[in-house]
């Protein structure tokens, strides 16, 4: 005995309903999908911009050819100059404050490669840096902690600019001056690593950047400690 076909019919109030609810109910899924972020097994880009929700940039992660510019204050410092591939760190005002970068290849001279973590005074250069560099046969590797002085690098862009189209030794010198109108300037304070020659070195520097102790090592086992005066003549050297 054959049942007559029953059709079950939803009122048109109850089709919006669970049409709302579906579409609630999907929506809800793509927000949480896109609050746990979308996983790759591989990615391969050229540049990668680490920003703030109001597009400040914070990390650039950067091949050769793409690699960000030093910013500082608003001013491209050197435009156009090539840089390593890695990862360079900007503060909340734009600043470039230091950056993590390799280089390696082999020339006709052998090997020439770089590494180097540094971090950037606020406005200014890196005044902390770890770093390795090899070329010509000779390897050095260490810490630095180098005195910067206050004024911004912005100020000195364009003085590096004039002395780049200076003509003659006294348009040069007349810039020299006014750069070093601007303060203090750089100074090496210490060193601590092994030097191109293979010697282990525990250097310590005065405000103008002059060695004053100096704790070494050399590749024979030799050890010393040098004090020196401001002219770098040695004052007393301590030996085993």
């Amino acid at each position: 005995m054959q049942h007559p076909r029953r059709e079950f019919r939803v009122p048109a109030p109850g089709v919006l309903s669970i049409t709302c609810f579906l579409l609630g109910a999907a929506a809800t899924g793509l927000s949480q999908g896109q609050t746990r972020g979308t996983r790759f097994d591989e990615i391969s880009v050229e540049r990668i911009n680490i920003v703030e929700p109001d597009g400040r940039v914070r990390l650039v992660l950067a091949n050769n050819a793409r690699q960000a510019q030093m910013t500082v204050d608003g001013v491209v410092l050197a435009p156009g100059r090539t840089r390593p591939a890695g990862m360079i760190f900007f503060n909340e005002e734009g600043d470039e404050v230091g950056g993590l970068v390799f280089t390696g290849r082999k020339g006709d001279g052998g090997p020439q490669a770089t590494g180097s973590l540094t971090f950037d005074q606020y406005k200014q250069d890196q005044t902390v840096a770890l770093q390795y560099s090899e070329g010509g046969g000779r390897r050095r590797a260490g810490l630095a902690v180098i005195d910067r002085p206050a004024t911004s690098l912005a100020a000195y862009a364009p003085l590096v600019e004039k002395r780049r189209l200076a003509k003659t030794d006294e348009q040069r010198a007349a810039v020299d001056r006014e750069v070093a109108a601007l303060g203090q300037p750089s100074a090496a304070r210490m060193f601590v690593g092994k030097d191109g020659d293979g010697t282990a070195t525990l250097a310590l520097s005065d405000s103008q950047g002059r060695q004053r102790l100096l704790v070494s090592v050399d590749p024979a086992g030799r050890s010393s400690i040098r004090f020196l005066d401001a002219s770098g003549q040695v004052l007393r050297e301590v030996v085993p």
